[in-house]
């Protein structure tokens, strides 16, 4: 756009120096019209006004498209914060919650607890369990892809999915 209006100014300057060396006049004929003692500028300039109002027509309307859009997009990102915002909220109250449930069933009696004394390897009493720290599988985190490729080639295991 501004490319545009350089080129405006220049056409502008180019057209002011040719109808100051150009002085003469002479008639002029276009379709029924006819002109007569017409300065030999005036024809460059009527030329050089279309072209440069159709410059600014463009320059307008492409201004006017652009607002268009960053409007729109403006819209469209103040609607999905508003959504992520509604999800962080949600979010948050389900992890309250989740926590609430979990402390709740730290603190219940289950009868037979789901943890096993680990030299005897037979179900612990809840009488037992419940007096017992709780202490979970060890975290194992699940294989990549390239894991299960060289493990299925190595013959170690099935490349089950």
């Amino acid at each position: 756009m501004i490319l545009f209006l350089l080129l405006l100014i220049v056409a502008g300057v180019g057209v002011a120096m040719y109808a100051a060396q150009n002085t003469a006049s002479h008639d002029v004929t276009l379709l029924q019209w006819h002109w007569s003692a017409v300065p030999d500028w005036v024809p460059v300039i009527v030329t050089a006004a279309v072209i440069g109002g159709l410059f600014l027509l463009y320059m307008i309307y492409s201004g006017m498209v652009h607002g268009v859009r960053v409007g729109s997009m403006r819209r469209r990102v103040s609607t999905r914060e508003a959504a992520i915002n509604d999800m962080r909220a949600e979010n948050q109250r389900l992890r309250e919650e989740n926590a609430r449930v979990r402390s709740e069933l730290r603190g219940m009696d289950r009868g037979v607890a789901a943890t096993r004394d680990e030299t005897r390897r037979e179900p612990v009493p809840a009488s037992e369990a419940s007096d017992a720290p709780r202490t979970a599988a060890p975290y194992r985190s699940r294989p990549t892809f390239g894991e299960r490729v060289r493990a299925f080639f190595s013959g170690r295991e099935p490349a089950g999915y």
